[in-house]
């Protein structure tokens, strides 16, 4: 019997205070994640933050596919040219630099690749895109885009998606309900990328590879609304079947 492919995952980081009182730091991810590529069919393999090049090269050998998780953490401006002008979270640069090298190396050898939120805007910076800073501060009559208090597994506003686009054709729909738990988002669209869904209030919520590789990235949080909303299932099921194909045309190699 065939194994079924090997989904990796990026870990965020938080502390959490020992019993003696002093703050250890610890690689951390929503079960939901989980859930979802195991409900698709896939193995999921957490991957830590480290910054170092054979650490990249030995997880993206023992993987098939790579999603790129959402955390709660901002991307530094000055990797993408900027100084600081409006609101920037706590930054976490040796997830975000491991991220990065690890998107750019996936996307070389054609192993399918997901962004989730923040994951969405690490794909859209490794290639040289840039980011609203703050949505509410630069964007004039922007949505509500983090929709605390309402929880995340709730979708709170629509996405229109780019007709004939691949992520169009997944999810058979021109128009969704998604969830919102972000306050920065793609503005300059990096190199052979596009935006493939929009909200209302023109902010993009879903960019895509132009080659023929699966690259995807999605501002909401399909993960949380697996069950709720039928495009979340065919979103994972589509990204897990390319992940398979993938594991395959490597067999042997």
């Amino acid at each position: 019997m065939a194994r079924a492919p090997v989904v990796g995952l990026t870990a965020d980081t938080d502390s959490v205070v020992a019993q003696k009182g002093y703050a250890q730091e610890r690689f951390v991810l929503k079960k939901a994640y989980f859930d979802a590529v195991i409900a698709s069919g896939g193995i999921p393999l957490l991957i830590p933050a480290y910054e170092k090049p054979r650490h990249t090269d030995i997880y993206l050998s023992m993987i098939d596919g790579l999603i790129v998780t959402g955390g709660y953490f901002d991307i530094d401006p000055q990797l993408y040219g900027e100084k600081k002008r409006f609101r920037v979270d706590e930054v976490k640069p040796e997830r975000t630099m491991m991220e990065i090298r690890l998107i750019k190396k996936a996307v070389r050898m054609g192993m399918p690749t997901l962004g989730v939120c923040g994951g969405m805007q690490a794909i859209n910076v490794a290639y040289d895109g840039g980011l609203y800073q703050d949505i509410s501060s630069q964007v004039t009559g922007a949505l509500r885009h983090e929709q605390k208090p309402k929880p995340a597994n709730k979708p709170s506003h629509a996405a229109q998606l780019a007709p004939g686009s691949r992520l169009a054709n997944i999810m058979r729909a021109e128009k969704i309900r998604v969830n919102s738990t972000h306050h920065q988002a793609v503005c300059k669209v990096g190199r052979n990328l596009t935006v493939c869904a929009f909200s209302s209030d023109g902010v993009a919520e879903a960019i895509e590879g132009r080659g023929p590789g699966f690259l995807l990235g999605v501002q909401w949080h399909p993960e949380q609304l697996l069950g709720k909303t039928p495009e979340s299932a065919r979103l994972f099921k589509a990204f897990v079947a390319q992940c398979r194909h993938f594991k395959k045309s490597q067999a042997g190699r």
